[in-house]
C-alpha cells in the first residue's frame, strides 16, 4: 500500500492511496467515498479487486478522512469535480473505472456529465445521491438557501442513521465508532449537491462512457428511485441493478459477495 497526496486548486493536500501494485493489472479502479467517511472503509473492497486484477486507487475527499479542509464542507461542487480530477490525473489511464458511492456517486455522475472524460472504459454509480429517500421541509430548505447566501460554511448536523447503512449489526456499530467518520455537511455542499442530483437525472442522456448503478432496494437515505430515473432517461448508457433485502451500502450489507461479482462481470465485460 502507497499513499501520497495530490494539491487541490485551492492548496488543500488529498491523501490518497493505491492499495496493491499488480502487475499486468487487467485495469484500474478508482473508487470515491460517500459524505461524512472515508476511504480505508473500502480496504475490503479494494482487496477484493486487486485479487482479481485491478490497481486499485482511492483517496479522501476534501473536508473527509485523513484530507485537509473543514469536515463536511465543499465550496461548490466545481471544486470537487476538480479534485477527482487531478487524483485522475496520477493514476494509469489504461482501462480505468471510476467507482463513486452515494456523495461520491454524486460526485462522479457530475464528472461524467459536465467533464465528458471519453478515456474513461466505464463507470460504477453506487448508491448514488441523485435524489433524497427524506426531503427535506420547505422551512429547511429557505434556511439553506438564506444561510448559503450568508454563511455558506455553516455545517449542521448530516442526520445520517448508522443502523441504515447495512443489514449487518458489526458494519453499523463500527460507523459510529470510527474516529474518521463525522456528522457535518455544510450549507454550501448539500445546497449545491442537492441540485446537482436532480440536473444529473435529466441530463443523464450527456452520458459519454457506460455506466452501471448499483442500488439497495431498502435504502432509507438515498432513494433508489433516483437510480432507475438516471438509467431510464441515459438512452441505453446505462445499466441498473437493485439489489433486494439491501441497505444504502451494497458493498457493506449481506449481499456483498453478489455485488462485488456481478460489478467484476461488469468491468470485466468493458475490458474488451
Amino acid at each position: 500500500m502507497h499513499s501520497y497526496k495530490v494539491q487541490t486548486t485551492d492548496h488543500l493536500n488529498l491523501h490518497v492511496t493505491h492499495w496493491y501494485k499488480i502487475e499486468n493489472a487487467k485495469g484500474t479502479l478508482c473508487i470515491i467515498h460517500g459524505l461524512g467517511e472515508h476511504q480505508e472503509r473500502y480496504a475490503h473492497v479494494a482487496k477484493f479487486y486487486a485479487e482479481h486484477g485491478f490497481n486499485v486507487f482511492t483517496f479522501d475527499q476534501r473536508g473527509h478522512g485523513k484530507s485537509e479542509g473543514k469536515r463536511g464542507h465543499s465550496p461548490g461542487i466545481e471544486f470537487n469535480l476538480d479534485d477527482l480530477e487531478r487524483v485522475i490525473q496520477t493514476i494509469p489511464k489504461e482501462h480505468l473505472f471510476i467507482y463513486g458511492h452515494s456523495f461520491g456517486g454524486n460526485v462522479l455522475a457530475n464528472f461524467l456529465l459536465r467533464k465528458q472524460p471519453n478515456y474513461l472504459s466505464g463507470a460504477v454509480l453506487s448508491s448514488a445521491w441523485f435524489e433524497l429517500a427524506k426531503q427535506p421541509n420547505i422551512l429547511e430548505f429557505a434556511m439553506a438557501n438564506v444561510m448559503n447566501k450568508i454563511a455558506p460554511g455553516f455545517t449542521q448536523n448530516s442526520k445520517i442513521d448508522a443502523n441504515h447503512l447495512s443489514n449487518e449489526p458489526s458494519v453499523c456499530e463500527a460507523y459510529v465508532t470510527d474516529p474518521l467518520n463525522h456528522d457535518k455537511i455544510s450549507v454550501r455542499l448539500f445546497s449545491d449537491f442537492y441540485e446537482a442530483g436532480k440536473w444529473a437525472i435529466k441530463n443523464a442522456d450527456k452520458l459519454p462512457v457506460e455506466t452501471l448503478l448499483v442500488h439497495g432496494a431498502d435504502d432509507a437515505i438515498i432513494s433508489s428511485h433516483g437510480t432507475v430515473e438516471f438509467t431510464e432517461n441515459s438512452k441505453g448508457l446505462a445499466k441498473c441493478k437493485i439489489f433486494e433485502n439491501t441497505k444504502h451500502e451494497p458493498h457493506n450489507d449481506k449481499t456483498h459477495e453478489t455485488l462485488f461479482a456481478y460489478t467484476l462481470s461488469w468491468l470485466e465485460s468493458r475490458l474488451d
